[in-house]
């Protein structure tokens, strides 16, 4: 009880003298506010996406995934064949499908699921019943919705089991409702609200065609399983790599003979499958970032309070002096230290609930089936009380006891104050702003590497005209149509837009320059002198007639496709300049083949380079394909994209929904924006994430210049009567300015080498990340303009810093630095 009395009387002495000193209360709460607010937003990012379990799910530590998707006849031979799974279920994800629940077609996201699935998860359901043996034969009419799909299209009406609902034209029946916030095995990534098997009719879902059932080559679907007792990881991936060498064998694969694991595995109960190996990669940047962050806010705390202490130094004299114990007073500066401390921590955690409300900002740019949910929980409560109790006694110990240390008969003496004390280079002020330096360094350099290098990447020129051009997707397959409907209508479509007034050019694309459905990735061996040269990471876009005229870009060589390369079995392709210099060098391309998929295609065209949304350093090989009509049997998830370019102030959208309502009024125009506006959004995600590190960068500036302006102009005052005596002796301003500035250039110049020195330790410890960085970006860690600039702008910021009260000591009135108290 005495105790808790005596941190009672503490804790309200202490927020009296912080009440007191009301400016540096709101210093150090706002330093500490963002060190703190970082880390706890760090922290429940991590929680929220990494290392918590998927909801509903029993025993997700069990669940091991697939790594990289499999093709389905693989997943078949692994799930018969492969003894080291117990249970292993296969799903293609994310899946749109159209439903119709009476008031109009609506695009909702879901998988296609193998009959075990649930099974495999142990998901228990709602309502009804989940899939099972009776969805093991073909043709299967089942369905299972989400509790959320549930609530918000069927109102939540619990005779719910066993209603036909028509999905894609087609109808079929509900045998579940799934637990509530149960979203699928990849609920982040690819959120699922309805559910369909792999045994339905392919009229369910275009996914379901043999194309993708039967075909090796399309890798689409994702396996999720559990190992049998006794097996280790480890040892399950060597019996997997063993047996995919098997199947390559036995089926005569191409890629057979190359080195490298078949398949790794990774944990399934995990919202984003991260190997525990991998999860310095992922965790670790951010980690250094926000530690340093809060270290270097610390250290500016402290130092403050180290300032602050010399302030009341007869105060703490006079207590020892009355016969107070030198463990009560330091108790008694932690307990103001903890105080400040939490006061940050609240604030960091209003800061920390704004920083993770930012990420509403890339909700139009993210596709609708990735489903974020970063909330602050009681773990976050936890984790920010903890490190806020921490950090209060990590930057107030030091302090503490460094003012217990006065020597009372020195203290309690009226001119204390002025009592000249020999200098000292390596006091405990000079070590934590040689922290601060040093510190900031490191974390300037760090975030410069992001900052400089999302801005390089962000102004490459897109490689087309996007002015005036706009993109609008329709899905006929989706909505009941054949293959062959489909085809018909397509054909007709692009001809009968450009009539409209106000119309340039129109085409079709399964893929348009930076609409998000993403390029398919296939085999190809091209034709060059001495031999044919294999590219497995060629990416293929399938194209109408005049896409390249009506995205803008350039023909460089031969020609574009025409109406007549627009049927099945057409063997020519256009190649970008990329795959023109990596593939043939200084030959000419066209007339040249490449065989994709073996299938020969003679190279008719060479178009410009178009850089991908999410920037690399060089735009990736690229080789365009005709979009044959039965292509549309099989459209990307996105639909099929009609690109208009329209004159400038023409309301294309309308003129296109008029002229599909005249063909059918009951097919959907969606997603129609402009090409301008998804550049726009896309390069926002570079903006905010430059504005996100860049405000680290900065804050980390001001607290090491303001550290070294504190500690320069608390020299000034320890010194006021030095310095006034010099000056009455004579001493020029210029000798006080160098006198003064001596200990802050000292600073600067050895924070800046420890700095580089610490950098060069982190860079090296971070080389995984950072090299994956380096793939995206244009800049490196041994980039001149961040080894040079970094340190030459905390250098002149820190100077700086250091010269206000350097120069205000030589405006010092020696009558009045003379006087005595």
């Amino acid at each position: 009880m005495r105790i808790l009395f005596d941190l009672g009387q503490d804790a309200r002495y202490g927020a009296r003298m912080l009440l007191r000193s009301p400016g540096f209360t709101l210093v150090c709460v706002l330093s500490l506010g963002i060190g703190i607010g970082l880390n706890t937003s760090v922290f429940s990012q991590f929680e929220s996406m990494i290392f918590r379990a998927i909801p509903q799910v029993a025993d997700p530590d069990t669940l091991v995934t697939f790594q990289r998707p499999l093709s389905y006849p693989d997943y078949e031979r692994i799930r018969d064949h492969g003894g080291q799974f117990s249970i292993l279920a296969a799903y293609l994800a994310p899946v749109p499908f159209v439903v119709n629940t009476g008031a109009g077609g609506q695009r909702v996201w879901g998988h296609l699921v193998t009959p075990n699935y649930f099974e495999t998860l142990g998901v228990r359901p709602l309502a009804g019943r989940l899939f099972g043996p009776p969805e093991r034969d073909p043709g299967s009419t089942s369905l299972v919705v989400s509790h959320r799909f549930w609530q918000r299209h069927l109102s939540g009406d619990r005779r719910v089991v066993g209603r036909r609902l028509m999905i894609n034209g087609q109808g079929v029946t509900i045998v579940g409702v799934a637990p509530e916030n149960f979203l699928g095995a990849s609920p982040m990534m690819a959120a699922a609200d309805l559910w369909a098997p792999t045994t339905a009719q392919a009229r369910v879902a275009p996914e379901l065609g043999r194309h993708a059932l039967e075909d090796r080559r399309v890798a689409a679907f994702q396996a999720v399983g559990r190992l049998e007792a006794g097996i280790a990881l480890p040892r399950a991936e060597a019996a997997l790599d063993a047996q995919i060498r098997r199947i390559e064998r036995d089926d005569n694969d191409p890629a057979k003979d190359r080195g490298g694991l078949r398949a790794t595995l990774a944990p399934g109960g995990r919202l984003i499958p991260v190997r525990d190996q991998d999860l310095a990669l992922v965790t670790g940047f951010p980690i250094v970032l926000v530690s340093l962050t809060l270290w270097i806010a610390c250290s500016n705390v402290a130092t403050m309070l180290l300032a602050r202490s010399a302030t009341r130094r007869k105060e703490i004299c006079v207590r020892l002096a009355m016969g107070a114990r030198r463990g009560r007073v330091i108790r008694q500066l932690l307990t103001e230290s903890v105080l400040l401390a939490l006061l940050g921590g609240v604030a960091g955690y209003l800061f920390a609930i704004w920083s993770n409300s930012t990420m509403d900002l890339f909700e139009p740019i993210m596709p609708n089936y990735i489903h974020f949910d970063l909330r602050l929980d009681w773990k976050a409560w936890l984790f920010t009380a903890g490190i806020s109790v921490l950090t209060g006694v990590l930057f107030g110990l030091a302090p503490a006891i460094q003012a217990t240390r006065s020597n009372l008969a020195t203290g309690l003496k009226a001119g204390a104050w002025a009592n000249l004390r020999r200098y000292r280079w390596y006091s405990m002020r000079n070590t934590l702003v040689l922290q601060q330096v040093a510190g900031s360094l490191v974390l300037l350099l760090l975030t410069g590497i992001i900052v400089i290098g999302f801005y390089r990447t962000s102004t490459i020129e897109v490689g087309f005209d996007p002015r005036h051009l706009f993109l609008m997707s329709l899905d006929p397959v989706r909505e009941g149509y054949g293959a062959a409907q489909a085809a018909d209508f397509f054909a007709g479509l692009p001809e009968r837009v450009r009539r409209e007034p106000g119309v340039l050019s129109a085409s079709l694309s399964q893929n348009p320059p930076w609409g998000g459905g993403g390029q398919e990735m296939m085999d190809m061996q091209a034709e060059v002198y001495r031999g044919g040269k294999i590219l497995r990471t060629t990416r293929v876009e399938r194209v109408g007639a005049g896409y390249f005229e009506t995205a803008g870009i350039a023909l460089f060589r031969g020609r574009s496709f025409r109406e007549s390369d627009q049927k099945d079995g057409a063997r020519v392709a256009i190649i970008n300049q990329s795959m023109a210099r990596d593939v043939f060098g200084d030959q000419e391309p066209v007339g040249r083949h490449i065989d994709i998929e073996s299938r020969r295609h003679e190279i008719v065209g060479v178009a410009g380079n178009v850089q991908p949304p999410f920037f690399e350093k060089l735009a990736p090989r690229m080789a365009y394909l005709p979009l044959e009509p039965a292509g549309f049997a099989r459209p990307s998830r996105e639909g099929v994209t009609l690109m208009v370019r329209g004159a400038p102030g023409v309301d294309v959208g309308e003129r296109v929904r008029r002229v599909v309502s005249a063909m059918d009024a009951n097919l959907t125009v969606f997603q129609i924006r402009s090409m301008t506006d998804q550049i726009n959004s896309i390069r926002l995600l570079f903006e905010l994430t430059m504005i996100i590190y860049g405000g680290i960068g900065v804050f980390s500036l001001v607290l090491a210049a303001g550290g070294l302006a504190g500690v320069t102009a608390y020299a000034v005052a320890r010194r006021a009567k030095e310095i006034g005596i010099r000056v009455a002796l004579g001493a020029a301003r210029g000798d006080i300015l160098r006198l003064v500035l001596r200990e802050g250039v000292a600073l600067v110049v050895l924070g800046t080498v420890l700095g580089l020195a610490g950098a060069l330790g982190v860079m090296r410890a971070l080389a995984g990340y950072l090299d994956m960085l380096s793939q995206i970006t244009e800049t490196t860690a041994s980039d001149p303009v961040l080894l040079v600039g970094a340190p030459l702008l905390l250098a002149g910021l820190a100077l700086l810093a250091c010269w206000v009260p350097a120069y205000r000591s030589t405006r010092m009135n020696p009558l009045v630095a003379l006087r005595e108290e």
